[in-house]
């Protein structure tokens, strides 16, 4: 049903020592990540990825089994983040926003439904931005089931709020962060967003599809376009390279590492980008 397909610990032990430390969990419909900041330390002192090999079993025995294998759920945990990463999410501008609106944005673009659970969180300060998600019902119950007392959040909105925060990016900018069957992609275009969205890939030629129809969509400068990776992707590759036709740069988002991922060397450094910018 799962497996984990990447652990890496501090020492042998494997699990975190204190109450205090932070618990981060992303959720996905392949893939359920967790990671542990040290209170002490303030670095990621571990880190597990669990692969759904069954995407159509029910989340209680997901939830059951992803628990049973993990060496970092069998503790207790005051501070714990949950980030959301499905497609089923839409920003709207602040001034636009109430529960009723958001509701019916979310019916109207992914069709009705009794069956989820709408959240919200908050973008920025200075025209600030609502990103409405929704969540199955199904997965959030076992959320708070398993972590009580824990904060949700939406992938889209840390991934927004840092990237608009950035002072240099160039005019024409999208970032794509990957995962194994779907990437996130923000346009922004002379400072302003312009879109966030999923898309579903199962062939490097969805991915150049989808990337080479933003380019044409919001008319970006082939030459001068900047394309920031993370997550998922292999450096080198025929996908990278046939990139390259399309975008003026290809730059890799690699965190500075720290904790564990100081010697995790099994992957490169942008792979663990996206998990890594979740910690608060």
């Amino acid at each position: 049903m799962t497996s984990r397909t990447i652990s890496y610990y501090n020492d042998i032990s494997g699990a975190a020592h204190s109450q205090a430390d932070q618990l981060v969990l992303e959720f996905s419909y392949t893939h359920v990540a967790c990671l542990v900041k040290g209170a002490e330390s303030g670095e990621t002192e571990a880190m597990e990825f669990f692969t759904i090999e069954d995407t159509g079993a029910e989340w209680s025995d997901i939830f059951h089994d992803i628990k049973s294998q993990s060496l970092l759920l069998n503790r207790t945990y005051r501070d714990i983040h949950c980030y959301y990463n499905f497609e089923e999410a839409l920003l709207v501008p602040a001034s636009q926003f109430s529960a009723v609106a958001a509701e019916d944005f979310l019916s109207m673009v992914y069709g009705e439904s009794s069956r989820y659970e709408i959240r919200q969180d908050t973008i920025g300060a200075d025209s600030p931005m609502v990103n409405v998600y929704r969540i199955k019902k199904t997965i959030y119950e076992q959320v708070n089931r398993y972590f009580l007392l824990n904060k949700p959040h939406h992938v889209y909105s840390v991934l927004v709020e840092k990237i608009l925060a950035a002072t240099d990016l160039p005019d024409h900018f999208i970032k794509a962060v990957f995962y194994s069957k779907h990437f996130i992609a923000v346009v922004i275009k002379e400072g302003k967003l312009q879109l966030v969205q999923s898309f579903s890939y199962d062939t490097k030629e969805d991915v150049l599809y989808h990337l080479a129809n933003l380019n044409r969509q919001f008319s970006l400068n082939p030459v001068h376009s900047q394309l920031e990776i993370s997550g998922r992707f292999d450096t080198g590759s025929a996908l990278h390279q046939q990139l390259q036709t399309l975008f003026g740069l290809i730059s890799f988002d690699a965190t500075e590492p720290d904790g564990i991922f100081k010697t995790a060397g099994d992957y490169p450094l942008h792979y663990f980008t996206p998990f890594h910018k979740l910690i608060v």
